[in-house]
């Protein structure tokens, strides 16, 4: 190892060219096979071509501002799952019939040619953006460049086809959902409207928001009540007043003494009186007796009012109309003054007493009816409260289930103008941008790689071989490394002795070299026409000139 880092470093770049031109049989031969076997499987081995169609996702037309679209899957998931779609065993068949594809190969299982037909057809999302838009594409290789490019197209039209199924029936889907919820919702919203309907109907009169209502009445009724109790209060005691005057008047008539009532409700004994003129006394001061308590549009003040201007009328006419009596005989009315004075009034009072007591007894109902509606009221106003809580829940329960089906409703609106823009086409589309066209170069095989390859290959093996030539065999090759190596100083060196034919072995040496020199270089040079030409452009030129 030693040896031969000191031979690496003493090496000499004229030494490096002496040792390639004395073993450049070494180098040439091996290159020359290698070139020659890496040209034969480059004409040789199968075409692969490959045919792609780029597919431009274009956005949707409507505005999102005015319509919302409900498809909302990425799109990388998107394109992923209508690849599965599409390279699902029953769309690889159709593409296999109507394609005749594998018809050379009928010992093939229709399994493994699903499994070829699957690993020859590649998916490849763009990374970069045009125009602000995503884009992918689709590829298929085979050997048939014809058939290669109606395969990418087919594949093509299946994606687009598929996109718009996908999309209308997601946005199908989803609005079918929507209007299934919102009649379950809209059957909730029903039953709850006629919960509180119910509720209302049930409790009218007494809910939260009557309360105000309630009050005023039930301050108006407790106003009524107090105004009735005083009325019947003062009836009471006028009815008390009123018995004590018949108790008195009663007497005066046992003891034969006209009398009339006072001011103070006193009886003092007075000229006897006719009868008419006794009713209209006591009615008058009935009336005064009203007045002081009522309106003149009171009832019972209208019909007293009635009463004494009647009387006072009649009074009138006995004054003005009563007959001339002779001196000694008395008529009909003195008669009747002189007959019972005393028990005109007491038939007055009674018919008073009587009123009175009717009165009262309106009163009384009055007050029991109003009290009655009074305790109806208080209740409404004491369970106001709990009707309140009930009534919120109730109502929190129609609120919540109505912001559902509004909201639903929204929802639902907006998937039917979905529905619509995807039916219209509106919607974002996959729009073919540049249709798979037939390939003239095929893919495989890689003519620079091999051309490359078969270059690395004889260079590698020939450079091997003379690398183990010279440095692991130890031979003197010239006069330094015998005073280097050996520490000899060099006398004198005797020049090689030629032989008798030793010039044409040179000359022919030279001759084949050169040929296969320029073997080589033909292969290089056919090599090179391939890669910048294409194989199939080069042999059809080929046969062009053979033809000729």
């Amino acid at each position: 190892m030693a040896d031969f880092q000191q031979q690496s470093a003493a090496l000499k770049p004229d030494q490096i060219v002496e040792i390639i031109i004395r073993r450049r049989w070494l180098i040439m031969i091996p290159l020359c096979l290698s070139l020659t076997l890496g040209l034969f499987y480059t004409l040789t081995t199968p075409k692969t071509y490959i045919a792609a169609t780029t597919i431009l996702i274009q956005p949707q037309k409507v505005p999102t501002d005015y319509v919302q679209s409900i498809v909302t899957t990425d799109i990388g998931q998107r394109i992923n799952t209508i690849s599965q779609q599409i390279l699902s065993r029953t769309n690889i068949e159709k593409i296999i019939n109507q394609f005749g594809l594998f018809q050379d190969r009928p010992d093939m299982y229709q399994e493994d040619k699903v499994t070829s037909m699957r690993q020859r057809v590649h998916v490849k999302q763009q990374s970069t953006r045009h125009q602000g838009t995503e884009a992918f594409s689709v590829s298929f290789t085979g050997s048939n460049p014809a058939m290669v490019m109606k395969v990418a197209n087919t594949l093509a039209g299946f994606f687009m086809d598929e996109n718009l199924k996908a999309r209308e029936m997601q946005a199908i889907g989803t609005s079918e959902f929507l209007e299934s919820e919102l009649d379950k919702i809209k059957k909730k919203l029903e039953n709850r409207e006629n919960v509180l309907a119910e509720y209302r109907a049930a409790h009218m009169g007494g809910l939260p928001d009557e309360l105000e209502t309630n009050l005023r009445t039930l301050d108006r009724l407790q106003l009524q009540s107090t105004e009735a109790a005083n009325a019947l209060r003062e009836m009471q005691n006028s009815v008390s007043l009123l018995k004590n005057q018949i108790s008195r008047l009663k007497e005066n008539i046992n003891s034969g003494t006209a009398s009339t009532l006072q001011s103070d409700g006193t009886f003092v004994s007075t000229p006897s009186l006719s009868i008419t003129e006794q009713q209209y006394e006591l009615e008058k001061r009935q009336l005064d007796e009203l007045l002081s308590k009522y309106t003149v549009r009171h009832p019972e003040v209208i019909k007293l009012t009635k009463s004494v201007a009647r009387l006072e009328k009649k009074l009138e006419q006995e004054k003005t109309g009563k007959p001339n009596a002779t001196p000694g005989q008395k008529t009909n009315s003195d008669k009747t003054r002189a007959a019972s004075p005393n028990d005109n009034i007491l038939f007055q009072y009674g018919l008073a007493l009587k009123r009175m007591n009717n009165e009262i007894f309106n009163l009384q109902e009055t007050l029991q009816k109003v009290n009655a509606k009074m305790l109806v009221y208080q209740k409404r106003v004491e369970d106001t409260p709990k009707r309140e809580q009930e009534l919120r829940s109730i109502q929190r329960d129609y609120n919540n289930i109505r912001d559902s089906y509004n909201s639903l409703l929204s929802r639902r609106l907006e998937a039917e103008l979905a529905v619509n823009m995807e039916k219209k086409q509106k919607g974002e589309q996959f729009r073919i941008l540049d249709h798979a066209r037939l390939p003239e170069k095929p893919t495989s095989p890689d003519v620079r790689m091999l051309f490359m390859l078969s270059i690395g290959v004889g260079f590698g093996i020939g450079g091997g071989i003379v690398f183990l030539l010279e440095f692991l065999n130890p031979v003197i090759r010239n006069e330094e490394q015998i005073e280097v190596e050996i520490g000899l100083p060099i006398l004198a060196s005797i020049p090689p002795i030629g032989q008798p034919g030793d010039k044409r072995k040179k000359w022919a040496n030279h001759v084949l070299f050169t040929a296969v020199a320029l073997y080589s270089g033909v292969i290089l040079s056919f090599f090179m026409v391939l890669n910048f030409n294409g194989i199939d452009r080069t042999l059809n030129l080929i046969r062009t000139y053979s033809n000729l």
